[in-house]
């Protein structure tokens, strides 16, 4: 497995990896309709603006099994002065789940982020009824520490969104 940073030529199979990886997970949880016919649309308008013009503190890293990005993660350094860096997604395609990937890419997401930012806190939010996530991220050692209503792409029902926290990257390091 080779772990690399994502560029602008990535765009488009990131955000297919993205879009089916919320059609699987998020069945039930986001508007049938939404996943069935505009989650590509949008997932490919947010990875094209994402990877073209980054945000100083973006870190996107890419898992490649061969010729295929099989995983990627997302993160902001030191995007909240309370928790520290934020990890905006880890997604890590059916067939490679169980793998070590997603762990792998957490590993080097702290590592990143305690090179650069003295903040050594990381954290992310994940949706309650995910709770394959949930246990994953349980795994690592988060800790749950609130909840908060989300309205997703779509929808007009708002969900559950919890704040996991590590309060030390070195937990994953």
């Amino acid at each position: 497995m080779l772990y690399r940073v994502a560029n602008i030529n990535d765009s488009e199979v990131l955000a297919n990896l993205h879009a089916e990886s919320w059609r699987e997970s998020y069945r039930g949880i986001f508007p049938d309709q939404f996943l069935d016919n505009d989650v590509w649309v949008e997932r490919r308008n947010s990875w094209a603006n994402r990877l073209s013009s980054p945000k100083s503190n973006q870190y996107v890293l890419v898992a490649i099994d061969g010729d295929n990005i099989c995983g990627f993660i997302c993160a902001f350094g030191n995007e909240s002065a309370r928790w520290g860096t934020f990890i905006d997604n880890l997604h890590v395609s059916r067939t490679y789940q169980g793998k070590g990937i997603g762990k792998q890419l957490m590993h080097l997401i702290a590592k990143w982020a305690d090179e650069n930012y003295s903040h050594k806190g990381l954290y992310l939010e994940v949706l309650e009824d995910n709770s394959n996530a949930r246990d994953f991220y349980h795994r690592m050692g988060a800790k749950h520490q609130e909840t908060n209503l989300w309205l997703p792409p779509g929808s007009n029902v708002k969900v559950n969104d919890l704040l996991y926290i590590w309060e030390n990257n070195l937990l994953l390091l």
